[in-house]
């Protein structure tokens, strides 16, 4: 596909990211002349990437003439952001506006083997396109995270919860599958770029995301970018600096209750046994990020994963014990994630625009449109309804 012009470019972002215009108002949003605008909207006309709205304003060149309106068509393509997750795939599919349109959230069997792992996805994201009546044929791009060292080709290195997919191109079968543009990448940074882009870390640059739950993770952005590092293993920090309460899996270790969930509610209810052991995980916890936070001293620091559901029983001492560990005058802003579980596969989401802007518009490097959270709240909360009435 022919690039797009640095006119035309701002035209289409202009009508994606502000709603319908008139040439006018076109004009005056991008800063360009009526004509300039005028064969803007042609070409993009022709490339299938802007319609003339069914309504109409008044005014225009003629006292009362009702002037056209231009809109983006959103329903040009689809994105697809897919989380491969040990116990579940999640998948949420936006058209080029962003709007999420589909989502799907399936349990998927630890014991699977890889391929038939990769069927499993590959009939999932099928089922999702159903539901959502999304030609698979409109599919541009897809971002799938998986758990473990990404390769800079797209493949997995090493990992624990999937390594029947170590040294397998997953790009390429989803590619064959779908016949669109396919990104792989490791969930920790897919789930930190998702709160940069869309939750905790807006609007800063330098993000240091942590993932506290079945294990710990850890991903980065540098100057608004993922940081990925020249063996793609920045981030890669958990079985380093937690390795105090970490099993061989990669898994963290509870003694006073067999889930993290239950330790942490019996010490809210009160038992000196369970509070004495998240002070210790937390004492642990405040040495590593101390310890990162001190390499990069980042804007912010993200808590995320199922622990950050324990909100200030978790962040307070975590808070107060990285500031003790810290002994020059840094106090690190610590928060909680905004996006909880939702993050992986919105982050997955973001990386496919990032692929879908070549090919879309011949551009690699236009903005990434916004993605409406709300929706994927709404999709969530449906979802979880449906399952407690089927259950």
């Amino acid at each position: 596909m022919a690039h797009l012009d640095s006119n035309a470019a701002g035209c289409v972002v202009a009508l994606r990211d502000n709603g319908a215009a008139t040439v006018t108002e076109l004009a005056k949003r991008t800063g360009l002349s009526r004509p300039t605008v005028e064969s803007a909207l042609a070409g993009l006309h022709e490339r299938g990437l802007v319609r003339e709205d069914d309504s109409r304003t008044t005014g225009g060149r003629g006292a009362g003439r009702p002037a056209r309106l231009y809109a983006f068509e959103a329903r040009a393509g689809y994105a697809v952001g897919v989380d491969v997750g040990i116990h579940r795939v999640r998948i949420a599919v936006a058209d080029l506006a962003g709007r999420v349109v589909g989502w799907a959230d399936e349990a998927v069997d630890p014991r699977l083997t890889g391929p038939d792992r990769m069927e499993v996805v590959k009939n999932a994201v099928h089922r999702c396109l159903e539901q959502c009546a999304v030609p698979a044929s409109k599919l541009v791009s897809m971002g799938v995270a998986v758990s473990g060292l990404v390769g800079e080709n797209g493949r997995l290195v090493i990992s624990r919860n999937i390594p029947d997919w170590e040294g397998v191109d997953i790009a390429g079968h989803l590619r064959s599958e779908f016949a669109c543009a396919v990104a792989v990448e490791n969930d920790m940074r897919l789930a930190a770029l998702a709160e940069h882009r869309l939750g905790a870390a807006r609007l800063v640059k330098d993000v240091v995301y942590f993932f506290a739950g079945h294990r710990v993770s850890m991903g980065l952005i540098i100057d608004g970018k993922l940081r990925r590092g020249h063996h793609n293993a920045a981030g890669e920090v958990g079985d380093i600096v937690f390795s105090m309460q970490v099993n061989d899996r990669g898994q963290l270790n509870w003694s006073t209750a067999a889930s993290a969930k239950e330790v942490f509610q019996r010490a809210a209810a009160g038992e000196g046994d369970s509070r004495t052991e998240i002070e210790r995980f937390v004492s642990g916890l405040s040495v590593g990020i101390a310890t990162v936070v001190m390499a990069i001293d980042p804007d912010l620091v993200v808590i995320g994963g199922g622990l950050s559901r324990a909100g200030d029983l978790l962040l307070d001492p975590l808070r107060r014990a990285i500031n003790d560990v810290i002994t020059v005058p840094v106090r690190p802003v610590v928060i909680a994630s905004e996006l909880g579980a939702e993050s992986v596969v919105l982050g997955a989401l973001a990386l496919a625009f990032a692929e879908s802007s070549p090919i879309v518009f011949g551009v690699a490097d236009l903005p990434e449109p916004g993605i409406d959270v709300a929706d994927v709240r709404e999709f969530v909360k449906q979802f979880s309804e449906r399952e407690a009435v089927e259950s």
